[in-house]
């Protein structure tokens, strides 16, 4: 499922689209209404989460103009009070209204209720390739392929490799692979991670003893790594080292 969170908070944004991926999301930014309109065009997003509260655009005037071209499921959230405020949004088009602030939980309680409802756009099931450089990851058949080579994956293994596509060039923490793959609030040991990260490596990577995909950034996690097409322009050292610092 595609999402598309459009809010002037930027940090609030960055917070809810790295939690919303490790549930397994397809999450896109934007933090004015002109981006938005272009995220949409673009990326088609199953659900957009707005708040109203944009400076350059009449946020609802904008999603009404983007939903006659690409449909999509509306939830909005503001810092508004008044009740009027709801009414407003809910006649205006909205599917839900959610008000500030709000516990994770609620925003994907929310999110969840929409789906049950859904359009017929959420009661397909999205594509489940994610495409990471030469790597195409198939989580809906539990394969990976690469340069046309496919191999089979456990369905741990699927959703492991999911998840760092999803996060590509991102650090994946042990506690997000867990909550991921376990579900939050197990106490799963986080060792098996390594296990399953080492599998992994035995399917897609050229050389065990080299990674090139799938990096350990050390004290940190791991991350997938989409290689630009020049690929010699940096070494697997340089981007852990990179890695680490925007991680910490």
């Amino acid at each position: 499922m595609k999402l598309l969170v459009v809010d002037t908070d930027r940090d609030l944004v960055e917070m809810l689209m790295g939690w919303l991926k490790t549930l397994g999301y397809e999450v896109y930014r934007a933090y004015n209404g002109e981006r938005a309109k272009l995220e949409w065009e673009e990326k088609q997003p199953d659900l957009v989460i707005l708040d109203t509260a944009l400076k350059d655009v009449d946020a609802l005037a904008m999603c009404r103009e983007m939903q006659s071209k690409h449909d999509a499921l509306l939830l909005v959230v503001t810092d508004g009070k008044d009740v009027q405020d709801e009414v407003r949004c809910l006649e205006a088009g909205a599917d839900d209204y959610l008000r500030k602030p709000f516990f994770p939980s609620q925003l994907l309680a929310r999110i969840h209720a929409i789906s049950r409802r859904g359009r017929s756009t959420l009661v397909q099931r999205p594509s489940s390739i994610i495409t990471v450089g030469p790597i195409h990851v198939d989580s809906l058949h539990n394969e990976v392929s690469i340069d046309g080579k496919k191999t089979r994956l456990t369905p741990t293994e699927s959703k492991l490799l999911h998840l760092l596509a999803v996060n590509a060039n991102n650090v994946c923490t042990a506690n997000q692979i867990v909550s991921h793959i376990w579900g939050f609030g197990n106490d799963g040991d986080t060792s098996l991670i390594k296990a399953h990260i080492r599998h992994l490596r035995q399917k897609i990577e050229p050389d065990l003893s080299k990674p090139y995909y799938i990096l350990t950034v050390p004290g940190v996690g791991y991350t997938l790594i989409r290689h630009p097409a020049q690929e010699e322009k940096y070494t697997s050292k340089d981007v852990i080292h990179s890695l680490r610092a925007i991680a910490m």
